[in-house]
């Protein structure tokens, strides 16, 4: 009798350790199961002509399955495929993100990322965004190098090769291209498909162009990959292939001084392919004028004339290269220096396009690749924890044995409160790190590079006019201006004081560079007056409207510019209003000129607002009566 209550408790204890391990088990199952669902759908997808079909079935795995980053983040990257099949692009792009952020730390450097980066490459470039899609494509080539991924699905290792190899070289990152080319013929090799025949003479013909320098044609290496890619294409008769590779000799010749050849092959070229004959007869403009040939230069000038309305950005700018080129070796220096004022302009305009759109790309991929690193940080974070949760149980088989359920639920408590807590920690970051990003932005609205080297170059004619008195005085007022700018961009919040005096020096040096061009008044009432040194506002916040005076509203005028500043409190609101007599704000359908310094003081206003102070506001209009522009701006303080 005294053994049986030893065996029940014997039995219990065998019961409990059976059903945990069960219950460890179980998971397992449905990951396979899972895995084999997706790879079905893969295959389908594959030989589908309709992928779209696919995509119910794809959501509902994703949304059955949110445990398993790796299978989650290979079922968001087909889902995004198909939804590009159905048209859906922007959805498509936002999968895209999803399936390269979950995608697991442990696998951050195998096929699955190559192959998400590739996509998302794609994608950018399909939406124009070619720094964004050249970041991507560098990605996925360094992660197929680095480990010599063979790919195939959406695209091979190959065309992604080809493809990053082609926009650095664009780009001019020669030693990135020259070495996703080699990689490219590396794991070509043994392939014997037409297809490997096309990408190798690509890569070969890269290469080739990759290693011209001042040798031109004479460096072994160009040489060298010029042959591999001739006698592969001696090999190959298709009308694709032929002309990608008769335009890129063209241009290899064409830049290796070879001209009779490059001529040969740019004609074969325009045979191969008539489509683009804008771009065939630029190029023969430009070497039968580098060939003399000024009969053939005529004809061929003609012909782009005709076809003007194909150009775009570049190909115009080589256009008027050429045309300044013939028209100085025609001797008519009259139109080379009108086409060359043209060239000038247009060149001009299209690197503040290009500027324009690079900072925008650029700022958009800041912040996606920091993202992709605070999301890794989490995902680090998130593995730890789970490791740790399978640490505890398996002490929780140890701990139910002795302890029972009791002590089971008080650690899934726990666990649950600490779950809470971290979700909680993790807003207060997030929100964090948008209010330290909005004070950075802040920061970097500095003073116009354009003003300092006018004003070096002011203090250079000064002295080399022997002004010695104001030489100083123009230094003095430059180096306060600097040390000032200097130190409120360390700052969150100035001094009504500092703001004004740091005002009034900007001001003193920019009539200094410009005399006559402006004059200038601030008027403050006597509460502002009487607590001018107690009263805060944001760092750097009326500097740019000033600026904008100066450098925008004064600059066609023909008359004498001024600015008036003014300030006044009314019910604990700092309101302060600055107009000029410029030309005041464009209203027509042309989007106005608006600095990055004055975007950035419209967001700090905004954050203003979200921290609970509905007072703070901005407004830009023209004024109603007379030209010019006048700001408002209200500060709680």
């Amino acid at each position: 009798m005294h053994n049986k209550p030893l065996k029940v408790s014997y039995l219990i204890s065998i019961w409990l350790i059976i059903t945990l391990f069960i219950s460890c088990g179980e998971p397992s199952s449905p990951r396979i199961n899972q895995s084999q669902l997706l790879d079905s759908l893969f295959e389908q997808i594959k030989l589908s002509k309709q992928p779209k079909k696919a995509i119910p079935q794809l959501q509902q795995l994703i949304k059955e399955n949110q445990t398993d980053s790796s299978i989650l983040s290979r079922a968001y990257f087909y889902l995004s495929y198909c939804l590009l099949k159905n048209k859906q692009d922007s959805a498509s792009f936002e999968v895209a993100q999803k399936a390269l952020n979950i995608l697991p730390l442990s696998e951050k450097n195998g096929a699955q990322a190559a192959t998400n980066f590739y996509w998302m490459g794609y994608l950018e470039q399909k939406k124009a965004q070619y720094y964004a899609a050249t970041y991507y494509y560098t990605q996925a080539a360094y992660l197929i190098d680095a480990g010599n991924l063979k790919l195939s699905f959406p695209k091979s290792s190959g065309f992604i090769l080809l493809w990053a190899s082609q926009l650095n070289s664009f780009n001019n990152r020669l030693d990135l291209s020259n070495r996703f080319a080699r990689k490219m013929l590396f794991l070509l090799k043994k392939d014997t498909s037409m297809l490997a025949k096309d990408l190798s003479i690509s890569a070969n013909l890269l290469l080739s162009l990759g290693y011209l320098d001042k040798k031109g044609l004479a460096n072994d290496s160009v040489r060298l990959y010029l042959n591999q890619a001739t006698e592969i294409k001696k090999k190959i008769k298709l009308a694709r292939i032929d002309y990608n590779y008769y335009i890129s000799k063209a241009k290899i010749f064409y830049e290796g001084k070879e001209l009779d050849s490059a001529l040969y092959y740019q004609l074969k070229a325009y045979k191969a392919d008539t489509s683009n004959a804008f771009m065939a007869y630029n190029n023969l403009l430009g070497i039968y004028v580098n060939k003399h040939q000024l009969s053939k230069a005529r004809v061929a000038e003609r012909e782009v004339t005709k076809r003007l309305s194909q150009f775009d950005a570049d190909d115009y700018l080589m256009y008027l290269e050429n045309k300044i080129a013939f028209a100085i070796v025609r001797g008519d220096n009259k139109k080379a220096q009108s086409s060359f004022e043209e060239y000038v302009q247009k060149k001009k305009e299209r690197e503040e396009n290009e500027n324009r759109k690079a900072a925008n790309e650029i700022s958009s991929l800041y912040k996606t690749v920091q993202k992709d690193q605070q999301i890794g940080a989490l995902n680090k974070n998130i593995d730890k924890i789970t490791g740790q949760l399978e640490l505890n149980r398996l002490w929780l088989a140890v701990i139910i044995l002795f302890s029972g359920l009791l002590f089971a639920m008080i650690l899934l408590l726990f666990l649950d409160r600490r779950r809470k807590e971290l979700i909680t920690e993790n807003k207060q970051v997030s929100d964090l790190n948008i209010k330290l990003e909005l004070e950075q932005r802040l920061l970097r609205s500095q003073m116009d590079p354009h003003f300092i080297f006018n004003c070096l170059a002011s203090i250079r004619a000064l002295v080399r006019q022997e002004k010695t008195q104001e030489t100083l005085t123009y230094l003095d007022h430059f180096s306060v201006l600097m040390r000032e700018k200097l130190t409120e961009g360390k700052q969150r919040n100035i001094d009504l004081k500092s703001e004004v005096d740091f005002l009034e020096n900007y001001l003193k040096l920019q009539q200094m560079r410009m005399p006559g061009k402006f004059d200038y008044v601030f008027e403050l009432d006597n509460e502002v007056a009487n607590m001018f040194d107690e009263i805060e506002i944001p760092a750097m916040l009326l500097q740019p409207f000033i600026e904008n005076s100066i450098l925008h509203g004064f600059k066609n005028i023909s008359y004498k510019g001024y600015i008036h500043v003014s300030m006044a409190i009314n019910n604990e609101v700092l309101k302060i209003i600055i107009n000029d007599n410029g030309v005041g704000l464009d209203t027509t359908d042309k989007p106005p000129h608006t600095s990055r310094a004055t975007q950035i003081v419209t967001e700090r206003i905004q954050y203003l607002q979200t921290e609970g102070l509905g007072e703070a506001s901005l407004s830009m209009n023209s004024q109603v009566d007379a030209p010019g522009t006048i700001v408002t701006l209200r500060i709680p303080v």
